[in-house]
């Protein structure tokens, strides 16, 4: 009759991955022209909204796109870990929400060696409050995600030059009383 819902969950996650991969490419083609020549020349550019929408769609998904693959395994092993955290606090939550709610009703007066009212409703927020930080902490990891795969997008085509240097040098400058001063220049290059 009808499916249950992990089954489900895995299948649409299966299928957005595999459409995910299928539409990545190396970037937009843009046709630049070029006067000395007088042709046009194609210029692959990195695309960093193509990076965050596949980021946002499947989470590593735009660090593949980046080719920085390394950071997978960053991901996913972050995520598994706060939804392990996640599971651990809610079960703990609905277990001692469910002994204090049979405490205050008289059904028991004594859970895992505890038989203060007052101790079971500090743990039971404790651990709600655990949860809670954790959707939050998994929704900044999610968020994070994202602007890392743009700022790598942005930063793709970034060409950095061999040449960085400091060249320090004395120097001769004239104030505003048209005096002589005597410095440092100090010139960077990049």
């Amino acid at each position: 009759m009808g499916e249950n819902k992990p089954n489900t969950f895995i299948k649409y996650l299966l299928v957005i991955v595999f459409m995910g991969i299928l539409t990545i490419g190396k970037g937009q083609n843009k046709t630049i022209p070029d006067n000395s020549l007088q042709t046009d020349t194609i210029v692959n550019i990195h695309s960093a909204h193509k990076a965050a929408l596949y980021s946002a769609l499947v989470p590593g998904l735009g660090q593949i796109y980046n080719k920085k693959y390394w950071k997978l395994p960053i991901i996913y092993g972050t995520t598994g870990f706060i939804i392990y955290l996640f599971d651990f606090n809610n079960t703990q939550y609905n277990k001692f929400r469910t002994a204090y709610t049979q405490f205050n009703n008289g059904q028991i007066t004594e859970f895992e060696g505890y038989t203060d009212k007052a101790t079971l409703l500090r743990l039971k927020d404790r651990y709600q409050r655990n949860r809670d930080l954790n959707i939050i902490v998994l929704a900044a990891v999610y968020i994070l995600n994202i602007v890392d795969a743009a700022v790598d997008a942005h930063l793709f085509d970034y060409n950095i030059n061999e040449d960085l240097s400091l060249h320090i040098n004395p120097a001769i400058n004239k104030t505003f009383c048209n005096q002589n001063t005597i410095g440092l220049s100090c010139c960077f290059s990049f």
